[in-house]
């Protein structure tokens, strides 16, 4: 599906699940204890967050994303601290 076709409600979506890599990189950085026991240790977790990171990097450079005037600093934050938390 192209970006310019997307429905207010699919639009709403993808800000949602991008809301849940907010929360998965933030939980992580608090707390890591858990993310390295689901993904096998410190490199697996780190992983994970970069996943993240790329999803919310991916979609905020999107048209549709631009174009929304909700404010996209917890993104940008998350990113941030997302990118050092891998670097650490």
């Amino acid at each position: 599906m192209a970006d310019e076709f997307l429905t207010a409600d699919e639009i709403n979506q993808h800000f949602t699940a991008m809301g849940h890599s907010v929360d998965l990189i933030n939980d992580t950085i608090a707390d890591d204890t858990e993310a390295k026991k689901m993904n096998g240790g410190e490199a697996g977790a780190k992983a994970m967050v970069k996943r993240n990171t790329d999803h919310l990097e991916l979609q905020l450079a999107k048209d549709w994303a631009k174009d929304d005037g909700r404010d996209k600093s917890s993104y940008e934050d998350a990113i941030t601290a997302g990118k050092a938390y891998i670097d650490s």
